[in-house]
């Protein structure tokens, strides 16, 4: 099977902004512009005349309840229905656009792994789907990652994004060894069970996939019999486009109606051969509405849209990531060692709290005998750790932060 775009999703045309979802936060409102919007889609985020990224999953959908401000998760909607949805990306605003689009013969790079965990307990919740308690077996989780599940070393399920990523607060990723919830959302064709591998996969990240150079519809086609044809085409009222010879495009062939149309990719990759304007040989048909292209496809037909796309020199694979820095033992650590988390004043008391009480029983106590903030000493449990000690009574009470 071929890609079939199913629908479009644009934000920033919704009637509500956003909408607050417990635990995900606020969720930009979007409206179904084209086809219709069926959860579980695979998608790909456009911004202005580039694509960002693609393989992104519509993991949870939901809707406003009528004359409520509650929302209520649902399975599709159709033709300028709102909808707030979470793909694995916190960066969607006003102005970005999810193609929605099918392609069973076209998958996502899983040939680089990047970490495994084992799922401990999975659990469902009727908005945001399945989510799964697991162990962090090797490697790292990253929110937003690419992952699969497996049982009995076989994939199961198509492949998903990790929709959330806490424990217990969110999370940006799940190191080797560390416990943590996943949100997994809609997505899992096969509901995950206790036992399943979740494996992540490397992407490489350039900074866009491709430029969308505009499109055309075609009104008329000439074949010239030597496996070429030539298109009468006209770009869409409002819309911008420059095709160039030598230059790369697609041809789309839509199906159905304006409530629920699709677009088939018939040709993902041809060259164009060549552009004229009035009769005219022209390189590029940019500032030109009314053109005609020539295209290595006896098959174009009238109503075909050519899209023009330029894509992007894929950037090398990025170095696996750096070992995270050791944790600084608050009741071992010397003076500078403690300055790479305190300031030196802090670091001073810190010493002589240490020396007249022996030690600290745990992280937290550390930071509210040397006066820190409790935003301070949430932002040290990433950094630091308290080896077990002997504790003389101080006669003070430990606060919990």
């Amino acid at each position: 099977m071929t890609e079939v775009r199913v629908g479009l999703i644009e934000f920033g045309k919704a009637l509500n902004d956003s909408v607050t979802l417990p635990g995900l936060g606020e969720l930009p409102g979007g409206q179904v512009s084209a086809g219709r919007a069926v959860r579980g889609a695979r998608a790909r985020l456009r911004r202005g005349d580039r694509v960002l990224a693609d393989n992104l999953r519509l993991g949870i959908m939901v809707r406003k309840k009528f004359f409520s401000s509650d929302v209520e998760a649902v399975t599709d909607a159709g033709f300028l229905k709102d909808v707030f949805v979470v793909v694995g990306r916190r960066d969607l605003g006003n102005g970005d656009a999810l193609e929605l689009y099918t392609d069973d013969a076209v998958g996502p790079d899983l040939s680089r792994q990047d970490g495994v965990a084992v799922v401990q307990a999975p659990g469902y919740d009727q908005l945001t789907g399945f989510h799964v308690q697991v162990r962090q077996q090797s490697g790292v989780l990253r929110f937003g990652a690419l992952v699969a599940l497996a049982r009995g070393g076989r994939p199961v399920g198509e492949p998903m994004r990790v929709l959330g990523l806490f424990g217990p607060g969110p999370l940006e990723e799940l190191p080797a060894g560390q416990p943590g919830t996943v949100l997994l959302g809609f997505q899992c064709d096969v509901p995950p069970m206790a036992g399943d591998a979740l494996t992540a996969f490397h992407e490489r990240s350039p900074d866009h996939l491709e430029r969308r150079e505009g499109v055309a519809v075609v009104h008329g086609v000439t074949d010239l019999g030597n496996g070429s044809v030539v298109g009468a085409v006209e770009v869409p009222e409002g819309q911008s486009a420059a095709f160039t010879v030598g230059g790369r495009a697609r041809v789309l062939r839509p199906v159905g109606t304006t409530f629920n149309e699709r677009s088939t990719v018939v040709a993902p990759d041809v060259r164009i051969l060549s552009l004229a304007r009035d009769g005219v040989a022209v390189r590029t048909s940019a500032g030109n509405r009314v053109f005609t292209i020539g295209l290595p496809f006896r098959d174009l037909k009238q109503n075909d849209t050519i899209e023009a796309y330029t894509p992007v020199d894929v950037a090398p694979l990025a170095p696996p990531p750096a070992a995270p820095a050791p944790l600084v033992d608050v009741n071992f650590a010397s003076g500078p060692e403690l300055a790479r988390l305190v300031s030196p004043e802090q670091v001073a008391k810190a010493l002589e709290v240490r020396q007249r009480q022996g030690g600290f029983a745990d992280v937290e106590a550390f930071g509210v005998a040397i006066g820190l903030q409790p935003h301070e000493i949430v932002r040290l449990r990433g950094k630091a750790t308290a080896s077990r000690v002997p504790l003389r009574e101080t006669g003070v009470r430990q606060l919990d932060i």
